[in-house]
């Protein structure tokens, strides 16, 4: 059953505080933020250790307040206890799902940084990665603040808030889904996490390739050379010329990805509004 939403006019407007009116307002408003902060708590960039947990409570309530009166929520007094407990599960497992799956399509960039510091030799020189507590290679994190920065530069954040926007209209607050479509839309998405990894990694991998052949083939010729003091710092430098002379396409391949990102979301939400 769906009801006219108290506004906040009706509140304030009160001589005295009806507290079953304030009570519904903030039943109502918590549902709307559920959805909106287990997003952000699992979502890539907005999620990140670097971004403070009250960054992510206060960008929460803005974007629950603009959406405020847009959504159709059910009658929370119509709502026995255990309806209202599985309603609020329901939101927590829809924005955790889309939020994961934002965060693995992106995970690309990282993986392509550990293939290509594999192939430069420079495995080796890893740091801790606060996002995921593991060791990642400094090839990947430098990949991945380039990543954020075009992320940021192409309106990427406003885009991912707007397909949040979208699934309150396509699974609104309170109603089933279909939650395999949430699951097969993530397992799909780390076979394209990948994918777009190797595209992402294989220029510059195929020069290091042809950087190490090379590297044989002399020492093969000259056998007098040192593998070591020739080899490693002509591939590590071969490296770090390719990473210089892939910038532009490396950031056309980071827009296309962020495009196809957001595409693959939508994709997914109305697959499971309609399975």
């Amino acid at each position: 059953m769906i009801r006219e939403l108290p506004s906040l006019d009706d509140i304030l407007g009160l001589n005295g505080l009806d507290l079953q009116l304030f009570i519904d307002f903030m039943l109502i408003f918590f549902l709307h933020i559920l959805r909106l902060s287990a997003f952000f708590m699992a979502a890539p960039f907005f999620g990140a250790a670097a971004i403070p947990v009250q960054a992510r409570i206060i960008i929460s309530v803005l974007i629950a307040f603009s959406l405020y009166g847009l959504i159709e929520v059910p009658d929370p007094n119509q709502l026995p206890f255990l309806a209202l407990i599985e309603v609020v599960l329901i939101e927590i497992a829809i924005g955790v799902s889309l939020g994961l799956t934002f965060t693995i399509l992106f995970a690309s960039v990282a993986m392509a940084g550990e293939q290509i510091a594999i192939s430069a030799g420079l495995g080796f020189a890893a740091q801790v990665d606060p996002n995921s507590g593991g060791q990642t290679p400094v090839v990947s994190q430098f990949l991945n603040l380039f990543a954020i920065a075009a992320f940021l530069s192409l309106n990427g954040h406003l885009h991912v808030i707007g397909v949040i926007r979208m699934s309150f209209e396509i699974l609104p607050l309170g109603e089933p889904f279909n939650f395999s479509g949430l699951i097969s839309g993530g397992l799909t998405a780390g076979g394209h996490m990948f994918v777009i990894a190797s595209r992402l990694a294989l220029p510059i991998v195929s020069i290091l390739l042809l950087a190490n052949i090379t590297v044989g083939v002399v020492t093969r010729s000259a056998p007098q050379l040192n593998l070591f003091s020739f080899g490693f710092p002509l591939t590590i430098l071969t490296c770090f010329v390719a990473l210089y002379f892939s910038t532009t396409p490396f950031a056309a391949g980071i827009a296309d990805m962020i495009e196809f990102m957001l595409e693959f979301v939508e994709d997914t939400i109305g697959e499971v509004h309609d399975g």
